[in-house]
């Protein structure tokens, strides 16, 4: 199954990216590239990548991870991920973007973590 992204608003001011899918090589990191760069011209400072419906990531998507995480940063923002559990949140963990980035396993830890 190709990535989707579905974006929405979670009062008070999150944004909230849903990713359901495989986030791997190729388009789907661009797409979510462009998602992340929109989202810091508009200047959202607080974003959540739902990532609880991604089945499959490969080292590309974490990079993309590690650089939303950063271009986020850049623009006074910050980035929460929800990775409930299964392969992406034992992903994160071995690539230590835990250590970079907050990972929660709801979407409301997230939202309290930001």
């Amino acid at each position: 199954m190709l990535l989707e992204i579905t974006e929405r608003e979670m009062p008070p001011d999150i944004t909230v990216v849903e990713l359901t899918g495989k986030l791997a090589m190729g388009r789907e990191c661009q797409r979510v590239e462009t998602v992340v760069d929109d989202l810091a011209k508009r200047g959202s400072t607080r974003v959540i990548f739902d990532m609880s419906g991604v089945d499959y990531m490969d080292s590309a998507g974490i990079g993309m991870l590690a650089l939303a995480t950063g271009k986020l940063k850049e623009s006074g923002g910050s980035l929460a991920i929800v990775a409930p559990e299964g392969r992406v949140l034992q992903l994160l963990n071995l690539t230590q973007l835990t250590a970079i980035v907050k990972v929660c396993p709801t979407l409301d830890a997230a939202a309290a973590a930001l």
